[in-house]
């Protein structure tokens, strides 16, 4: 049965005598589908399924059965006023009570006195049909309605997330205009101090300790020039990667920053595993950097500070080689949860006016061009309160994996 005719057939259950396969015979005779019910039980279940309009007699209302028939008719969909149509021998019947009981139940009830003409009950059964017709309709209304509504969040979500990527697009463009810009203005007084050092570097009077501090800054000044010759070709690959000690390059930051955790009252303990990676050692110099600087801005005097690189397992895939987990622990005041989500987005900052908001958008950088995955926990609670940073960079490159972000509170 087609499910058009199903949706309208007429629902016959008259238990006595042959009154129902003769109003099937009837209605089928006037172009209506019909199912005869031999039992209340058969009825509800063919309710289930669909119906056009219930016919009964009102000995079908004297079946044990009718309190669930009546609570089927109660639980019906908001839409839904399913025809109930009784033939019965008048209002002198012994079983008027009962009729008042199932009016109770269905609003949509017409009741014909027996005997009945033909003509009437096809007449009847034609109205009804004409009433759920139109619950139909409303019903498909209300389907066509709601998936119109569902496809305009859907867009409009589209379109919001189209628009969020076009502003990082656009910060992304506007951080590398200005990377441009200000490493071109930084590359001419980088030359004169890179200048003034090889200078100082051929004095011969100069102490050791001195010599010492003057080859440590020529150091450092050279790095800085690379990372300015980085930033005039933003992004731009143009080396292999190299097999790279993380652990001597992580020790160089430490000691670096040394008096700046002194000036800072932090306490450090630091415990470092050696490793080594393939990557570049300047760009993760400059996230290491990075990640301290900001722990070190993050964190009150007194505060602590744990730095620890060591072995792991790679769990996004258990069967991948070994991966070398970094981790910053700060005891800072926290980053809140709405703030979390955001921290690697270009602009972004949390200092106020002590931050430009592109340090941890270029460690989110660094971190995915070397196939790794940063990780960040925070807590803002003030039993718990401060900050964990963990990077996992891979072992040897073999696959290009995507980057991924992980922001927990």
């Amino acid at each position: 049965m087609a499910s058009s005719q199903i949706r309208e057939r007429i629902l016959i259950l008259a238990p006595v005598g042959r009154d129902g396969p003769a109003m099937a015979a009837l209605l089928t005779e006037h172009g209506f589908t019909t199912t005869v019910c031999a039992s209340s039980a058969e009825l509800r279940a063919s309710m289930a399924e669909g119906a056009g309009a219930l016919l009964l007699t009102e000995e079908a209302l004297e079946l044990a059965l009718l309190p669930e028939f009546l609570d089927s008719l109660k639980s019906q969909p908001s839409w839904s006023e399913l025809p109930l149509i009784i033939l019965t021998y008048g209002g002198e019947s012994r079983l008027a009570r009962l009729l008042d009981t199932v009016a109770a139940a269905a609003s949509g009830i017409t009741v014909l006195e027996r005997p009945i003409g033909s003509a009437t009950l096809v007449r009847t059964v034609e109205v009804a049909i004409r009433s759920r017709r139109r619950q139909y309709q409303v019903h498909d209304l209300i389907q066509e309605s709601a998936s119109q509504i569902a496809a305009l969040k859907e867009n409009s979500h589209t379109i919001r997330m189209q628009e969020e990527r076009l502003r990082k697009v656009e910060k992304l463009a506007a951080a590398g205009r200005l990377a441009a810009s200000l490493a071109h203005e930084i590359n001419n007084p980088l030359m004169s101090v890179t200048n003034a050092l090889f200078i100082l570097q051929n004095f011969s009077s100069l102490s050791p300790e001195t010599n010492e501090l003057v080859t440590t800054a020529s150091s450092e000044l050279a790095r800085v020039s690379r990372i300015v010759s980085q930033s005039l070709s933003y992004y731009r690959v143009d080396k292999v990667p190299k097999e790279v000690n993380l652990a001597q390059i992580l020790e160089d930051s430490l000691q670096i920053f040394e008096e700046k955790f002194r000036k800072a009252g932090l306490e450090v303990s630091s415990r470092i595993r050696p490793l080594t990676i393939l990557g570049f050692s300047d760009e993760i110099r400059q996230a290491i950097d990075n990640l301290l600087l900001n722990a070190i801005e993050a964190t009150p005097k007194g505060g602590r500070l744990v730095v620890s690189l060591r072995r792991s397992r790679d769990r996004r895939d258990r069967r991948e080689p070994g991966v070398a987990r970094l981790t910053i622990a700060d005891s800072g005041s926290g980053i809140s949860s709405d703030q979390l989500s955001r921290i690697f987005e270009p602009f972004f900052t949390t200092k106020a006016e002590k931050g430009n908001g592109l340090g941890l958008w270029v460690v989110m950088g660094i971190v995915t061009k070397h196939e790794g995955y940063i990780r960040v926990r925070s807590s803002t609670n003030c039993k718990s309160r401060g900050t964990v940073v963990s990077i996992l960079w891979p072992a040897p490159i073999k696959a290009r994996i995507e980057p991924k972000l992980l922001a927990e509170v």
